[in-house]
């Protein structure tokens, strides 16, 4: 899903720096960094973790509040989480390989790439894999769709239910839903581009999506606690590790746009203003190619350090994925761009970056700072407030190059 909306759009969508060395430890939570996040959970997040690599490698993290409200589990830098969004930066790194061994070109049109699959999207012939790739191909937002969100978090949710990519794909036919845009006109943040590559990758590998991710991704990287939701649904299913339990700030702006399952209950003894808390676990998304790994932040941090020291794809696939960042210091502060990377210019320097969030209860972060070469990850496991990963970005990340620098500084 997306937050790159202002807080009324968001309700619909859901319905859709540098650490001061003397402060590292080793073995024991950055305290410095906790005290950070505890503003977070002043605010009324459940839990939040982070976890951040500096230039020279050294490693903080910290964790605070709860992974489990009801039984009051404090949240652990180690904890399993819903990475949401971030999972299509996995997607956009199986398309670029195909491209880096000439299996595949960015300039293929849609058409080209899946035949007959595609022939009731509007403009197939037109969209290239390029635009998929940086949401520029004006396709209709699946992800937003009521009748896939109601099967998520309405009145039909069915937890074990995975949408095939053809049945997500048929709610944006022709005959059925109109396009956001033209093609190469501007940007609109879709699922549906991420479904589409997913489904151009196992045309071209010859293999499912999810065996050739794990093979020539998780694997080559050691990231074995980190798997696909969707393996592992219904009542006899055993992940190999239980996530975070994930909440939703059930508001009165919400359940006028949607009535949310009765099967998602309330947290015993919560009396939070603005709304209702929900345990929405549950209604974690599971479309295998946008929004459906899980991982952990040390698990995250092998693939974000691949992923931005530009080890995953040739140099040429790397300026394509970084390039939503040129230009960016000329910016004003506080402007962004959502490409297949998202940038934003903040007060203390430009931050690329890849957020997330879910109906599951979630708002994850994944975070680079080219020019001081620091890795930031982080999320919280609650979904609704609508200000969780700007929390992360100017409470924690900027409230540490406060700390480091002084309040006027700037990472630049």
């Amino acid at each position: 899903m997306s937050l790159h909306v202002s807080r009324s759009v968001a309700v619909q969508v859901l319905l859709f720096c540098a650490a001061t060395t003397y402060l590292f430890c080793t073995n024991l939570e950055d305290s410095c960094l906790k005290s950070l996040l505890q503003k977070g959970i002043d605010r009324g997040y459940p839990g939040i973790a982070v976890l951040i690599q500096s230039a020279d490698g050294r490693i903080r993290s910290a964790a605070a509040g709860y992974s489990d409200l009801e039984k009051r589990t404090p949240m652990r830098v180690e904890d399993a989480f819903h990475i949401a969004s971030i999972n299509k930066t996995f997607t956009a790194v199986a398309v670029l390989r195909l491209v880096d061994e000439h299996k595949l070109s960015r300039s293929a049109t849609l058409k080209q790439c899946l035949g007959e699959a595609v022939a009731q999207i509007p403009n197939a012939e037109k969209i290239t894999v390029a635009q998929l790739l940086d949401h520029s191909s004006g396709i209709y937002a699946t992800n937003n769709d009521m009748d896939y969100l109601t099967t998520v978090i309405g009145p039909k949710a069915d937890p074990a239910r995975v949408w095939t990519p053809a049945e997500l794909i048929a709610l944006a036919s022709k005959d059925r839903s109109k396009p956001s845009g033209e093609p190469g006109q501007g940007h609109y943040y879709a699922d549906t581009n991420y479904i589409l590559l997913g489904m151009i990758v196992e045309r071209v590998s010859g293999r499912p999506f999810k065996e050739y991710i794990t093979r020539t991704l998780l694997v080559p990287l050691g990231m074995y606690s980190t798997y696909f939701y969707s393996s592992f649904l219904g009542k006899d299913a055993h992940p190999p590790l239980r996530t975070v339990q994930g909440y939703l700030l059930a508001t009165d702006e919400l359940r006028s746009v949607i009535a949310v399952n009765t099967m998602f209950k309330p947290v015993p003894g919560d009396k939070r203003s603005g709304g209702q808390l929900l345990n929405t676990t549950l209604a974690a998304e599971r479309i295998d190619a946008a929004s459906g790994l899980v991982t952990t932040l040390p698990d995250l941090l092998k693939y974000a350090s691949a992923l931005f020291h530009g080890k995953l794809f040739s140099s040429k696939s790397q300026a394509f994925l970084m390039s939503v960042a040129d230009g960016m210091n000329a910016q004003s502060v506080g402007q962004k761009r959502v490409w297949a990377m998202q940038a934003i210019h903040k007060r203390y320097g430009v931050l690329v970056y890849k957020e997330g969030d879910g109906p599951g209860g979630v708002n994850t972060l994944m975070a680079y700072n080219p020019c001081t070469d620091e890795i930031f990850l982080g999320f919280t496991n609650i979904f609704g407030y609508f200000n969780e990963v700007d929390f992360l970005m100017d409470d924690v990340i900027g409230g540490l190059s406060t700390v480091t620098r002084g309040p006027d500084s700037a990472l630049q």
